[in-house]
């Protein structure tokens, strides 16, 4: 028993120098930031910083680590369902990693400034192959339950799984410059429709799925980014 609650205990504190170094690197960037600073914050010594990581490389490993783990308490259980359909599952897939980022828009409208500025490239990088590695085999698995239940037919699933994740890269890419332009275009929104659109139709046309299967055009959530008033 002492010995879980050791474990405990250090888990706990390691997510503390995580959860300030993560606010560290939004407000300036993993570049700049300092593990001094993190010791600052935290009062603590270099110590007791290097028994929970070995370097600041191993601290950004923590980082990617954490926010993996996050992303998967929301998807992992609509992933690893047993007795959902091949094409729901895809559905809710993109639906609650829309709902919850659509829940804390302020902080992903900050996140989004801080997460493409240069000096986060390297954070940048580490997270999108983080999850590329960790939901990769999970949307093949999905892919796989669709041709056995008839309503995919691509012949590739774990090459388009990859082929899914590094879609979705570019069409964030363009949301974001979207949402971070100084002055949105008027058409912005006709030009996240068509971003978003484009995706949904590519994956439904690769994976030979129905027409509108896995999104239903809705506007809503769209609307909902390019309104700065929320």
């Amino acid at each position: 028993m002492p010995r879980v609650v050791k474990e405990e205990d250090y888990a706990a504190r390691r997510n503390e120098i995580l959860n300030v170094a993560r606010k560290l690197v939004y407000q300036k960037g993993y570049n700049q930031m300092s593990i001094q600073e993190i010791l600052d914050m935290l009062k603590i010594s270099k110590g007791a910083f290097y028994h929970y990581f070995d370097s600041k490389q191993d601290l950004l490993e923590g980082l990617v680590e954490q926010m993996l783990d996050e992303a998967d308490q929301v998807m992992g259980p609509i992933l690893e369902a047993k007795d959902m359909p091949a094409i729901e599952k895809m559905k809710q897939y993109f639906d609650a990693g829309s709902r919850w980022k659509t829940d804390q828009k302020p902080f992903f409208i900050n996140l989004m400034r801080v997460w493409y500025d240069d000096a986060n490239v390297l954070l940048r990088q580490k997270q999108e192959d983080a999850i590329m590695k960790h939901f990769a085999p999970k949307l093949a698995d999905i892919i796989r339950q669709g041709i056995a239940e008839g309503v995919f037919s691509t012949r590739y699933p774990d090459q388009f799984a990859d082929t899914m994740l590094g879609l979705s890269r570019g069409m964030e890419d363009k949301i974001v410059g979207l949402l971070l332009a100084d002055k949105p275009p008027p058409d912005a929104l006709a030009q996240l429709e068509a971003v978003v659109g484009a995706y949904y139709e590519s994956l439904e046309r690769i994976l030979g799925a129905p027409a509108g299967s896995i999104w239903t055009g809705t506007m809503d959530v769209l609307k909902e980014w390019l309104d700065t008033s929320s």
